[in-house]
């Protein structure tokens, strides 16, 4: 997995369309929000955590084929929202489905909107020639985190 720090508060980190790499990725940016002071233990660190596990395995699933390698973005705005990208180069747009209860998958959108709202975020996906970026927004961090301006 390449790692690329831009600013304090941008991380972008590439991988293969592997779902062996999705807890490579997910460990990566829970230390990416520890290394900014986001708390460890806390909600936050926890929710982006899982969020971007169900991201890029729904990315995985969905473009491995058509993709060489998925894009993880993580970064703080301007107005102290964490925002983290997953661009793939498929551009069929994540929906939430209800999955039947003997399904082995199928709820990963659905949690991740679930996680959304319980922190109210929200998720979009900007569409790109090449594919998209699924992202998913979350307020509220804290202005201690290194890297706020």
């Amino acid at each position: 997995m390449n790692t690329t720090a831009l600013c304090r508060a941008d991380r972008t980190f590439s991988l293969p369309p592997s779902a062996a790499d999705v807890p490579v990725v997910r460990s990566a940016l829970v230390e990416t929000l520890l290394e900014w002071g986001i708390p460890e233990g806390g909600e936050l660190v926890h929710g982006v955590g899982l969020i971007a596990s169900e991201l890029v395995t729904n990315a995985v699933h969905h473009a491995g084929v058509c993709t060489p390698s998925i894009v993880v973005i993580l970064r703080i705005g301007e107005d102290g929202t964490l925002e983290l990208g997953v661009r793939d180069n498929s551009r069929d747009v994540p929906r939430p489905t209800a999955a039947s209860p003997e399904a082995t998958h199928g709820r990963g959108t659905a949690i991740v909107a679930a996680l959304l709202t319980e922190f109210g975020g929200s998720l979009t996906a900007e569409r790109h020639p090449d594919g998209k970026t699924v992202w998913a927004r979350l307020p509220g961090v804290p202005r201690s985190v290194k890297g706020i301006r």
